[in-house]
C-alpha cells in the first residue's frame, strides 16, 4: 500500500510555491536596482512615482513570500 501520497502533493506544491516565489521576489530586487540606476542617470518629473512603485513592487513580493511560508 502506497504511503500518504496526498501529503507527498502537497510538500511537492509548497516546494515550488517558495522556489517560484523566491524567484519574483529576487525579480523585485532586480527591479529596484534598476530603477534606482536609471533616476540616477534621467531625470524626470515621475522619478518618485517610479520608485515608489519599485518598492511597492518589492514590499508586496516579500508579503508573498511571507504568505507561501506561512500559508498552510
Amino acid at each position: 500500500m502506497l504511503p500518504d501520497f496526498n501529503s507527498y502533493l502537497i510538500l511537492l506544491e509548497r516546494i515550488f510555491a517558495f522556489v517560484g516565489t523566491g524567484l519574483y521576489l529576487i525579480f523585485a530586487v532586480v527591479i529596484v536596482k534598476q530603477v534606482s540606476m536609471m533616476t540616477k542617470n534621467v531625470y524626470d518629473k515621475f522619478n518618485g512615482v517610479v520608485i515608489a512603485l519599485s518598492y511597492i513592487h518589492l514590499a508586496l513580493a516579500v508579503f508573498l513570500m511571507l504568505m507561501s511560508i506561512i500559508w498552510p
